[in-house]
């Protein structure tokens, strides 16, 4: 598992040296690093790209097993404040990118599947606005159910600046951060080029940080993830472990942040199906003094949820509290 998630996405350049952290080393301390953040209420650019792998879904296409996952791509802005997240502007589509996924899918949606619509529809770029606590979505989940004129959904309160769904961990919480730091095991000093960031730029020079935690363990330091999960972890994926690995500059600035989790874990049988993903945060800048606006009022309808009765599925654990039985 530490091999798999040392390599996800990262294009690591075969002049990397890392060194350990001696213990009189000044490394930098990212808690500080994150409550400087918060109190200039900078802006965060983020690219933010992952898979998610549900394997009830699986079947043989032409005598040939295919398991059934997808990919998805956000991108855009996460504003801060003195409180945390506050605002984010984010794109988002799904890619079915495995071999026979689109085909179970579309199968799944013609039986009536509503989870697979939903996904299909994803596939379409959605946005989300999250300004002065109020969340807005735009895209195909929604549009059919909006009045002519209005193409964004007024959704109600978002926490944490809604901006968490695929990354559920929210390193903008310093409790947090200072949670996953306290337990790491693995502390180095990446020397010279250690990845290309989506924007083409050589990353180089950077602290690592490396660990795990629980489910259960994430429930109960982190008010967001309390927020996505609606309730505590059951045996079913509460003590399965989330592994992230942080990487930040000297000044312990955020860099990347990424996390891959399973809901299996060891000695429990689970009565619901296998649900396991991985999600890359890439933070490619940093603005001052640029607000996320919400959509003019004009565009704007209330609708809480999807179209046709269409769940979101578009959260991390929205797909696990919705995995179906074995």
């Amino acid at each position: 598992m530490k091999s798999k998630i040392a390599g996800i996405g990262v294009a690591v350049l075969a002049s990397v040296v890392l060194v350990p952290l001696p213990a009189e080393a000044a490394a930098p301390d990212p808690v500080a690093a994150v409550k400087r953040l918060l109190a200039q209420k900078r802006t965060a650019k983020v690219i933010e790209w992952g898979t998610v792998m549900l394997g009830g879904r699986g079947r043989k296409i032409n005598s040939m097993m295919h398991l059934f996952d997808y990919h998805f791509e956000r991108k855009g802005w996460l504003q801060l404040g003195p409180g945390g997240v506050v605002g984010s502007d984010l794109t988002r589509k799904l890619m079915f990118k495995r071999d026979g996924t689109l085909a179970i899918a579309k199968e799944d949606a013609a039986g009536g599947d509503l989870q697979a619509r939903s996904l299909l529809a994803q596939t379409s770029l959605h946005r989300s606005v999250t300004a002065n606590g109020r969340h807005y979505s735009s895209g195909k989940l929604y549009s059919a159910a909006l009045p002519k004129g209005r193409p964004w959904a007024y959704r109600g309160r978002a926490v944490s600046g809604g901006a968490f769904t695929d990354q559920i961990v929210n390193v903008f919480e310093p409790r947090t951060l200072r949670r996953l730091l306290s337990d790491t095991y693995e502390k180095k000093y990446i020397s010279g080029p250690v990845f290309i960031d989506p924007l083409g730029r050589s990353q180089q020079n950077l602290y690592s940080w490396r660990g795990k935690l629980t489910f259960d363990d994430l429930y109960a330091v982190s008010p967001t993830f309390r927020a996505l999960a609606l309730a505590k972890p059951d045996e079913s994926y509460g003590p399965a472990e989330v592994w992230w690995d942080l990487l930040t500059d000297r000044a312990g600035v955020p860099v990347r942040f990424n996390i891959m989790w399973d809901t299996a874990y060891q000695g429990h049988y689970s009565s619901k199906e296998r649900a396991e993903g991985s999600t890359i945060t890439d933070f490619v800048g940093w603005r001052t003094g640029l607000p996320v606006k919400p959509p003019h009022s004009t565009k704007v309808a209330p609708l809480p949820s999807p179209a046709a009765g269409l769940p979101e599925f578009d959260d991390v654990m929205e797909v696990i509290r919705g995995r179906r039985p074995r």
